[in-house]
């Protein structure tokens, strides 16, 4: 249903109610009013009538016959407490209009009361009050409500011809109303849907106006310059990714097209067969990460975290890169405090630490060294993972766009150092996933320098009991970037460096 005409239906409900109401008190109020006037008027009738009592100028009828009616046109009798008639007018009859429980009841206080007689057109308002002192006498005094109900009627009348007319008028006046308020929105829809994605930087225009409808404007153009930014992330991701694909699958179909020429021996055919499998090994790795990368996206990458002391996984990671640093001249120290704990993923940590590692050899210039480092954090039950190595370092421009996917220094984009830019993406989805932080930074003597701080054992699993986590990547800012850790980067050099 539009709001158009919700509002509409809902000012006429309301409408309806308020006269319906309104007008319920407003005859209620008013018949009580001319009630209240009218019984004041025969207070001062009653007193009137009683003091013509007290100086005998009425004539009283003896009892014994009933009095004939006076030719006076005020309702007035007077009766005693055997309920005998003594003296009346012609409009109230030759008959007592009150009971001997009612006259018993006016003996002691006044009562006012409305009496309802065949002969009359309307009921009588009547008050009856006691008489002078020890005469035994109740005076009544009445009046016509005529006034009170004709004008009460009149007023309802009025209600109900006029009513239907406010509520119509009323429900008319909210639906142009309403039209008018919401045809700016409705304009601005039109031009929301008008929005091509296409365009560069689509925008919506905002009125000056500096109301609801203006901060509505703002926000869409908020949201449609976030939607701009992601499908813009989107279309690079496709195409770094297709280019990463690409160039593998190309020298993949060059090897076997190659091996499938006549006059090949049976060396140079083994040789392709290997060539040929180091790249659908390649092409397996980069769809793995690109898939790991994905499940990180939509929240759905989980970890079993487990609290485990980091040292032995840590030594143990780089006892497996060994070969690779040795390849490279490359040594690897190791610095870790001995009790510090977390709970982690242990095969995701191996990944983030096979990740950082692999990134600070390739990076480390030959007869130098890569650092790793684990200490307790600032922050309270947190730990730090650190790794540095004594290469070039980050490029400035690069370290804002560090952890993006197939972000990589220009100065490396060869594919035997500047891998395929995945790395630190992964390393700081899986360490989301686990409620952690990562920072890139340079250090001040040289070199390149990460840091993980992870939560403690108390904070993310408690007794040690294996827990599972979602990924925490949709709760990051836009962009991407892991905020700063506290503690300025980087710290001071091991003073007691181990070589793994």
């Amino acid at each position: 249903m539009p709001i158009r005409l919700r509002l509409a239906l809902v000012v006429c409900v309301f409408t309806t109610a308020l006269v319906a109401i309104g007008g319920l008190l407003f005859t209620t109020n008013m018949g009580h009013d001319l009630r209240a006037t009218l019984a004041r008027s025969l207070e001062r009738r009653a007193g009137r009538v009683d003091a013509q009592l007290a100086a005998k100028m009425l004539p009283l009828s003896s009892g014994r016959q009933p009095p004939s009616p006076a030719p006076d046109q005020s309702l007035v009798q007077i009766v005693d407490t055997n309920d005998v008639l003594r003296y009346t007018t012609e409009p109230a009859g030759r008959h007592p209009l009150l009971g001997i429980n009612g006259l018993a009841a006016a003996q002691r206080k006044p009562v006012l009361t409305e009496r309802h007689l065949s002969v009359w057109r309307n009921p009588r308002l009547l008050l009856a009050v006691s008489g002078p002192r020890g005469s035994g006498l109740v005076v009544i005094v009445g009046t016509s409500l005529d006034q009170v109900l004709d004008s009460t009627a009149h007023v309802t009348q009025g209600l109900i011809l006029g009513g239907p007319l406010v509520v119509l008028l009323g429900s008319i006046g909210a639906w142009v109303l309403a039209g008018r308020a919401l045809r700016p929105v409705e304009k601005l829809r039109a031009e929301a849907a008008a929005v091509s994605a296409a365009k560069n930087s689509p925008r919506l225009p905002v009125p000056d106006t500096r109301d609801e409808l203006a901060s509505l404007a703002k926000t869409l153009n908020d949201l449609l310059d976030r939607v701009q930014r992601s499908l813009a992330d989107q279309r690079h991701f496709v195409a770094a990714a297709s280019h990463e694909l690409r160039t593998p699958l190309a020298a993949l179909r060059a090897e076997l097209e190659l091996a499938a020429r006549p006059g090949r021996s049976e060396k140079e055919l083994v040789q392709t067969v290997a060539g040929s499998a180091r790249r659908v090994d390649q092409l397996v790795q980069l769809s793995n990460r690109l898939l790991l990368l994905a499940e990180a996206d939509e929240g759905a990458l989980r970890t079993q975290a487990e609290v485990r002391v980091l040292q032995p996984v840590v030594a143990d990671a780089l006892e497996a890169q060994r070969a690779h640093a040795d390849q490279r001249g490359v040594a690897l120290v190791l610095d870790a405090d001995p009790g510090v704990r977390a709970a982690i993923d242990e095969m995701r940590f191996r990944e983030l630490l096979d990740n950082l590692l692999d990134n600070a050899i390739r990076h480390a210039p030959a007869d130098s060294f890569v650092e790793v480092s684990i200490r307790s954090a600032e922050e309270p039950d947190s730990s730090e993972l650190e790794v540095r190595d004594h290469g070039d370092g980050f490029p400035n421009d690069f370290l804002p766009l560090a952890f993006e996917p197939f972000s990589r220094p220009d100065r490396s984009r060869e594919r035997d150092r500047g891998g395929s830019g995945l790395g630190l993406a992964i390393v700081q989805k899986i360490v989301e996933a686990h409620g952690g932080v990562v920072a890139a930074a340079n250090h001040p003597d040289g070199g390149a320098v990460v840091r993980v701080t992870l939560p403690g054992a108390s904070l993310r699993a408690g007794t040690g009991a294996p827990q599972e986590i979602r990924s925490a990547a949709h709760r990051m800012p836009a962009g991407g970037h892991a905020p700063r850790p506290r503690r300025a980067l980087p710290p001071s050099a091991p003073t007691h460096p181990m070589e793994a």
